[in-house]
């Protein structure tokens, strides 16, 4: 979670946030924001936004660079589904692993954990 406000682009800590209106052009959905004068089109997902065309949206963006601008949203800008795929991953091979490193022990081992006595050592030690 730490790193999160670190690795976004644009920059958490130096982009600037403008609304955005929501356009429809040749079975594409935009959001369409001014910066300098210059007009910047960020492309939609034509299934979510479809039926939002008209309204505003806030767009997060770089001033050096914004033709790299996202909508600032949860998924999309602070999750990418690519970074939650590879977590997703990650995780089920980590639970492959410990499932495959515990699944049937030797009985050798099973043995010693039985066996095994704690020896008494004091109430400071």
């Amino acid at each position: 979670m730490v790193y999160l406000p670190f690795s976004r682009t644009p920059d958490y800590f130096d982009s600037d946030i403008t609304p955005a209106l929501i356009e429809a052009k040749s079975d594409s959905v935009f959001a369409v924001f001014k910066e300098s004068g210059k007009i910047y089109r960020v492309q939609l997902d034509q299934h979510i936004y479809q039926t939002s065309v008209g309204s505003r949206i806030e767009i997060r963006y770089e001033l050096s660079a914004p033709e790299h601008a996202k909508v600032n949203q949860l998924i999309g800008y602070w999750l990418e589904p690519k970074e939650i795929l590879g977590a997703i991953c990650i995780l089920l091979i980590l639970l492959i692993a410990a499932y495959a490193t515990t699944h049937r022990p030797d009985p050798n081992a099973l043995k010693e954990q039985i066996e095994f006595k704690k020896e008494d050592t004091g109430k400071y030690v």
